[in-house]
């Protein structure tokens, strides 16, 4: 096991009170303390999260063991209260209509059933950094305290460790890495598609490493 968290260290991330990245790296000794993890996708109207909002969240939990087993899934569309606020290529990427949205739930139910789902447990993702950013944003709206563990990880920087550029893969994007590791996916730009893409990738990424192949296991 230490070999595998001397792999996975680059890709924890500490957080303050209010789940806030803090830049601070973490420790091998809060690895070991780690007891799940919640892999998170968050589909956004825009890239400000003072302005823009979540439009879709999902998440992933899993025991932090072995295969990463799982506990529990969640996900749903969220109703947006100002859309006009909303950049139109963001929309169009994750497929927004009213009649795709019309079973969406408004943010503070779709917050509420988020962090009971992944309360106590590390956030994942691929890609964070903004991921975490519009989480602390909404709890504020919702003047919520933060559920999670103090820590975040990262999937994306293990990534290009265990595979290299240029080896295996050439772009470190979500999907090309799932493709090139030969994980099938639900569908592209929903939130519990790439939240179950990014813990399908990290279950593959720990094999390679335990198995001592890729730029990780070297």
């Amino acid at each position: 096991m230490e070999r595998l968290f001397d792999a996975l260290l680059p890709g924890f991330r500490l957080l303050d009170e209010e789940g806030r990245l803090t830049g601070e790296p973490a420790s091998r000794d809060m690895l070991m303390r780690v007891e799940s993890v919640f892999v998170v996708d968050l589909e956004m109207s825009g890239a400000n999260p003072q302005m823009h909002e979540v439009m879709d969240v999902a998440g992933v939990r899993a025991r932090f063991e072995p295969g990463l087993p799982e506990m529990a899934s969640w996900g749903t569309k969220v109703r947006p209260r100002h859309i006009g606020n909303a950049e139109p290529a963001a929309l169009k990427v994750i497929g927004y209509s009213p009649k795709a949205w019309r079973e969406a739930v408004d943010l503070g139910a779709a917050m509420e059933d988020f962090t009971a789902v992944g309360a106590g447990a590390v956030v994942a993702g691929w890609g964070i950094t903004q991921d975490i950013a519009f989480i602390v944003e909404s709890l504020r709206r919702l003047a919520r305290p933060w559920p999670f563990a103090p820590l975040a990880f990262d999937v994306q920087p293990v990534a290009r460790a265990v595979l290299k550029a240029g080896e295996q893969v050439d772009r470190f994007n979500l999907g090309h890495v799932a493709d090139r590791l030969g994980i099938g996916r639900l569908g592209e730009h929903g939130a519990l598609a790439d939240a179950y893409a990014t813990y399908d990738v990290l279950i593959k990424l720990i094999e390679l490493i335990e198995n001592g192949q890729g730029g990780g296991g070297r």
